[in-house]
């Protein structure tokens, strides 16, 4: 439940601006407090140049109350835009990560807590009139300032993510991040084919969890869930991954426990907190969700109402080289254990071919009429092949060949043909070593996974 409620945090809006609104109040308050009983001992440390008279700093704090306010309205209006535009250019998943940008909100924050600071001061000012020397003025004043500088940044900002380029550069950079996030937490624990889990959990008794609500698995806590597994002794099977759906119904792991030991509810209820689960996809675990905002940004521009094929090309090489690092990722099950550990867990590991497809499928599907895109789209299954191993990359031929075969009635001209066929010869051609220096995927340690 507190983990749920700290994403919503997290991902509010309102985060920044409640956070810096009650540091306004605070601070308005504390100037308050100094201009009433403090000024004559504070004197000997600020300088005279900050002190005003309460009757000038009655229309100073007016000026920068309504200058905050107007920056707010102006910053909102432009918000709003942006994101209509993301909505309709791009693809909806991607409104969040302008809503979720720090600048933006904390240019949201400055602007909010700033109005907030002024109209309180001028508030408690009109009782202290009589007052000579004030310093609530120039606070203001250097509030004004720092909130220039946000404006500043927030258009900056926002000339930056209306550019394809930019956001597809964001998306990148963050998907990079959590794949070899994923994939360094992967090479630190031990692959085991299927048939060999099969002979560990032999002589268990299996009892399947479900989900406690329906939705998309959010995040997956795996270090405690691996101190529960200890604890309780039992083993715990993930068939599912981050980002899939699921009902109350759907079966999210499997415990497996000896003959004679049965899970209590309370245990029960100790497992489910560990997965989270809600009514959207978030990225904190799930890399593929991002490749999927790239995915849906190319086929937005391949749209007749945008008609941008370049934007889907770039798009295209950005993915390959995402599934480039995700292509040395071994089949079979991820074992989390400790030394002579009783209990302990296992996730099936992310199918590369799953992944292949999601990302290229409907690419192809809505640019097979433009060869430039189908081209690019083999271009892109080069950058895979060249790092990946021999069984991964005859994966990838025969994706290529299936897509190759699809095309082959789309009545390209023959230049057109000559050029997506050069590409996917090229891409066919490519010599894979069959031993990685590392011995991180050699075929004999791998397991035979279905499609």
């Amino acid at each position: 439940m507190m983990k749920r409620i700290l994403i919503r945090m997290k991902t509010s809006i309102w985060l920044y601006p409640v956070i810096y609104s009650l540091i306004a109040l605070v601070l308005a308050i504390l100037v308050l407090l100094i201009d009433s009983y403090y000024v004559d001992k504070i004197s000997t440390i600020v300088h005279r140049l900050f002190f005003t008279s309460a009757e000038l700093a009655q229309p100073v704090l007016e000026i920068v109350a309504g200058s905050f306010i107007t920056i707010t309205t102006f910053t909102f209006s432009t918000t709003m835009v942006v994101l209509t535009m993301y909505s309709s250019q791009f693809t909806p998943r991607v409104v969040e990560d302008f809503l979720n940008n720090q600048t933006t909100m904390k240019s949201f924050g400055i602007f909010l807590s700033g109005f907030i600071y002024a109209i309180t001061s001028l508030l408690f000012l009109s009782t202290n009139a009589k007052e000579d020397n004030v310093i609530a003025a120039s606070v203001a004043v250097i509030y004004l300032i720092v909130g220039l500088i946000y404006f500043l940044g927030f258009v900056q900002s926002v000339a930056t993510h209306i550019q394809a380029s930019g956001l597809i550069l964001r998306l990148y950079s963050e998907a990079l991040g959590k794949i070899k996030h994923y994939v360094d937490f992967v090479k630190d624990q031990q692959v085991i084919p299927s048939d060999e889990f099969v002979t560990m959990i032999k002589d268990k008794k299996a009892e399947y969890l479900t989900s406690s609500s329906d939705g998309y698995i959010q995040e997956i806590d795996y270090r405690r869930l691996m101190r529960l597994a200890q604890e309780f002794k039992i083993v715990i099977c993930f068939r599912k991954v981050v980002g899939q759906f699921i009902s109350k119904e759907t079966s999210i792991m499997t415990v497996y426990t000896e003959i004679n030991q049965t899970l209590s509810e309370e245990e029960r209820l100790y497992i489910d907190e560990c997965v989270l689960v809600g009514n959207k996809k978030t990225e904190e675990q799930d890399f593929a969700f991002t490749i999927q905002k790239i995915v849906e940004i190319a086929l937005k521009a391949l749209s007749s109402s945008i008609n941008d094929p370049n934007t889907a090309i770039h798009c295209l090489k950005n993915i390959g080289l995402l599934l480039r690092d995700l292509s040395d990722i071994k089949d079979g099950f991820v074992l989390m254990k400790n030394e002579d550990a009783e209990g302990f867990i296992v996730y099936e590991s992310y199918d590369f071919y799953a992944l292949l497809n999601d990302a290229y499928n409907q690419i192809v599907f809505y640019g097979q009429e433009n060869p430039s895109v189908i081209a690019a789209v083999f271009n892109s299954m080069k950058f895979i092949k060249v790092k990946t191993h021999i069984k991964t990359a005859n994966l990838i031929d025969d994706y290529a060949k299936q897509l190759f075969e699809k095309l082959s009635n789309q009545g390209y001209a023959r230049l057109e043909y000559n050029m997506v066929y050069k590409e996917y010869t090229n891409l066919l051609n490519i010599k894979v070593k069959e031993d990685k220096p590392d011995n991180l995927n050699k075929p004999e340690n791998l397991s035979d996974k279905k499609s």
